[in-house]
């Protein structure tokens, strides 16, 4: 099944004890969350995928309810909530007293399907609009209503780059970073999208470059790590075009110009600036760790110890004011909308962020000549 990071993400919302987990589990086909009439049973988000005819796999999201009066409902609602930037449209079951949570959901300018909850309940009262769900023949409903607001157009890593059947190089190196066994997402995702599209791929690491270029013709992109993307523009720059992996998915994922305009304004750096280097992977951090390490050094290096830096991973993402700059990995862990939320809320707070590979091009001076 397609990675859920390329999914639609649809949370399920609403007041506790009002069906998050009975509509969640219709939805489903199966007990994936636990029901009981015990209020706040709900505590960490729950989360599965599932075929929807019209839309491919979809991701669903039950939550903890609101109103919980549980010893551990702040958290549970910070949790909650925390799920709210993941979400390409919300679900909300009905209670009464919901305008207040309603409005909340609003200002994240996602669409809202309401559902009236009467698979486990008697619902004598009117709410108007709304999804009347009776049974689980109901969820064609739920369907019909996400595939009329949800954007079902593929996510592409390579669109507007090359054509169907041109040759890729893709440059990996396997250094203390690469992870053992497997290939990073970013690097998984570039191939089977080549392989779909019927491109030739050829995949080779740092150390044979020029071996590569001299021994194969038609060469149209190479892709590479961003750690290595100097080394590989001084091969390729003159013959085709060139970009990393992390600008594939910065796009993909976010807001690329956005990202390049942030970057420009490290020309304004005296040396004593706050930078915010957020990570999405939750994997510990290495000796030779890209976004810990390399980015730090290559930014002192320009500008000097003075520079101040903090590290995140995963959703801590609470707490951006004060920042100079935020740099952000490529993202191939999150889905677009959770990448967004971040990018709005910077733009909100008028703070400048860009990601891993379109730092290192800027500092490597070739930002101008990157492909994307």
């Amino acid at each position: 099944m397609m990675a859920r990071s390329l999914q639609k993400h649809v949370v399920i919302v609403g007041r506790v004890n009002a069906g998050k987990s009975t509509l969640f589990n219709s939805i489903m086909g199966s007990d994936a969350a636990i029901v009981s009439e015990e209020r706040g049973t709900t505590t960490d988000a729950v989360r599965k995928s599932i075929e929807v005819p019209g839309l491919g796999p979809v991701v669903f999201i039950d939550t903890a309810g609101f109103d919980d009066d549980t010893a551990l409902s702040a958290e549970r609602l910070k949790k909650t909530r925390a799920e709210f930037n993941k979400a390409d449209a919300f679900i909300y079951t009905l209670d009464n007293g919901d305008e207040a949570i309603l409005s909340e959901l609003a200002k994240y300018n996602k669409p809202i399907i309401k559902v009236i909850m009467a698979i486990d309940r008697d619902v004598s009262y009117d709410y108007g609009e709304g999804v009347l769900y009776k049974d689980d023949s109901s969820r064609e409903e739920i369907f019909s209503a996400l595939k009329k607001v949800l954007n079902t157009e593929e996510e592409s890593l390579l669109a507007g780059l090359v054509d169907r059947g041109a040759t890729i190089v893709m440059v990996m190196p396997q250094d203390a970073a690469a992870p053992k066994g497997r290939l990073i997402k970013a690097q998984v995702e570039a191939i089977r999208e080549a392989l779909e599209k019927g491109m030739t791929s050829i995949v080779v690491g740092d150390e044979r470059l020029e071996e590569v270029r001299d021994r194969f013709t038609g060469i149209d992109l190479v892709i590479c790590d961003s750690r290595v993307f100097k080394k590989v523009y001084d091969v390729f720059g003159d013959t085709c075009k060139v970009t990393s992996f992390s600008v594939l998915f910065s796009k993909m994922k976010g807001d690329i110009d956005y990202f390049i305009e942030s970057a420009k304004k490290f020309d304004n750096f005296k040396g004593d600036e706050k930078v915010l280097i957020a990570e999405a992977c939750t994997h510990p951090p290495l000796n030779e760790d890209i976004g810990t390490v390399k980015i730090p050094a290559m930014l002192k290096k320009r500008f000097g110890d003075g520079l101040e830096f903090t590290f995140t991973r995963a959703d801590d993402f609470d707490d951006i004011e004060g920042y100079d700059m935020i740099i952000h990995c490529g993202g191939c862990m999150f889905n677009r909308a959770h990448v967004m939320s971040r990018v709005e809320e910077a733009k909100r707070k008028g703070i400048a962020m860009t990601n891993y590979g379109v730092t290192i091009a800027y500092l490597q001076n070739i930002l101008d000549r990157i492909s994307r």
